[in-house]
């Protein structure tokens, strides 16, 4: 590919004056992406603007690229044009979606693609989907919170790739490293605020699910009406949308009798209980118990059964294949230390932490054990968020450790004393304990514990954001190293 084929794909996007002369248009071209670190000779720069962009520019340059591409306003980088041609543009998500089509376009379309968008269980909805289909003999890979994984469910490191749903080039050479592969599906997590910077609208999806809707990510939206708007776009960008009807937001968006609900008469409707899942498919009414434990588990393998239905796979089929898969790691995951047991489950957002509680709750009182629960303030996530995560604490918990973590720059201190102060008025001193690190609450949750007791773990089990530094952390390694010392 040549550079005057790259202008071609984006001259409504251009905005400077340069002629097409003085640019250098028969030079090569042999790949595109936004990370300078990924840059080889003769790539195509994406530069986002941003304070640390004269920073980039001049790490681009040592790698010789072959055109920068910016959304900066014209002549920021003059002083760099005489080392490399610098296209001045407009809608830098527009201008990438176009590159990402002219040079992943062959592999985008070998695949199909699933979507599972919400406030909480997309992660879980996801994995369930991939393994489902899995089941049925499909090559799937799954991409979110967790990472991205194959079909034999092993971890695929990608560099630099981001949290959650992927930026828009780092996904196409995701896309690309599958599809050299023969895979049938990629099922991934769409986010609020990539659907609202764009970061998949290159993929049409086989359907898009829709699975609950609650306050979340508004320091990035500032209104629900726009945190709403965000999660809407993935219709337009799906084939088909199953979607919950008990979620009245969502009611906009349902151009089929084929959605599902926990409480109404619809064609897809569901109840759970501490050990089985009850689906009605039409008429036809069917029990599954699954090989693990979690209500809210249960709500997204539900989902995820229906999502297959809805795609036309055989019922049957499918129900068979929801009794033998496993959820995806630490959610709602049981395991035992010497005398202690634990529930370890990745629950960060008010209502998964609501439902983790209510979940674990009912496993204590039916293997008759007293619960112990350490729930997370999240400094990185904000005040407000915290404050709304202690109010949907459950009253009446034997024992409750507060914890802060993944800090960030915040007073670990402080945090503590927000939740402390905003939890329901049954707790005090005498069942609450407060703890400024997720170590040292883990810590205190076990010297609380016995063998009549079992804790749970919730918030983000991962390598913790401190003043700056990223402190590795895992709470199975940790618990294992402490008890055995």
């Amino acid at each position: 590919m040549k550079v005057s084929e790259v202008i071609e794909a984006i001259k409504g996007n251009i905005i400077n004056h340069d002629s097409s002369e003085s640019l250098h248009t028969q030079k090569e071209v042999h790949g595109v992406t936004s990370m300078y670190q990924n840059l080889r000779a003769g790539d195509v720069f994406m530069l986002k603007a941003s304070k640390n962009s004269k920073k980039y520019v001049e790490a681009a340059l040592e790698y010789d690229p072959a055109l920068i591409i910016t959304d900066f306003e014209v002549d920021t980088f003059k002083a760099f044009h005489e080392h490399v041609t610098i296209l001045y543009i407009s809608d830098y998500n527009d201008v990438s979606i176009k590159m990402v089509e002219l040079f992943y376009g062959d592999y985008i379309d070998q695949l199909k693609y699933i979507a599972v968008t919400g406030t909480n269980g997309k992660t879980t909805t996801s994995h369930f989907i991939g393994r489902l289909l899995s089941e049925l003999g499909l090559k799937v890979a799954t991409v979110g919170t967790l990472g991205i994984f194959d079909h034999k469910y092993e971890k695929v490191e990608f560099t630099h790739s981001t949290p959650t749903t992927p930026m828009h080039f780092e996904f196409a050479e995701v896309i690309k490293y599958f599809s050299l592969r023969d895979y049938d599906y990629i099922v991934y997590e769409a986010t609020s605020i990539a659907l609202d910077q764009r970061r998949t609208d290159f993929i049409r999806n086989e359907i898009g699910v829709f699975n609950n809707f609650s306050p979340e990510h508004l320091d990035y939206h500032l209104t629900m009406e726009n945190y709403l708007a965000s999660k809407l776009k993935l219709a337009s960008l799906s084939d088909q949308c199953l979607v919950n009807g008990d979620v009245s937001e969502y009611q906009s968006i349902m151009d089929d009798s084929f959605h599902f609900s926990k409480y109404k008469d619809t064609y897809y409707r569901f109840s759970t209980a501490i050990d089985h899942i009850e689906l009605h498919v039409g008429d036809v009414k069917h029990t599954v118990k699954p090989q693990f434990l979690g209500e809210h588990n249960y709500i997204n393998l539900a989902t995820s059964i229906f999502t297959l239905l809805k795609l036309g796979y055989d019922a049957g089929s499918v129900i068979e294949a929801s009794r033998k898969i496993s959820p995806p790691v630490h959610r709602f995951e049981l395991f035992s230390k010497n005398e202690y047991n634990f529930i370890l489950d990745f629950a960060h957002t008010p209502i998964a932490i609501n439902e983790s509680i209510i979940n674990a709750v009912k496993y204590a009182e039916k293997v008759d054990k007293k619960l112990i629960v350490m729930v997370t303030g999240i400094g990185l996530r904000g005040y407000e968020k915290i404050r709304m995560t202690m109010e949907m604490v459950p009253e009446n918990l034997y024992r409750l450790v507060l914890a802060a973590e993944q800090i960030g720059y915040e007073d670990e201190y402080e945090i503590v004393r927000m939740m402390q102060s905003s939890l329901p008025k049954t707790y005090n001193e005498t069942n609450t304990i407060g703890a400024i690190s997720r170590q040292e609450g883990i810590v205190q949750a076990i010297e609380q514990a016995d063998d009549e007791s079992i804790i749970l773990l919730t918030g983000i089990n991962e390598p913790q954001h401190y003043r700056g530094d990223l402190l590795d952390h895992d709470d199975k390694a940790f618990i294992y190293n402490y008890l055995e010392k």
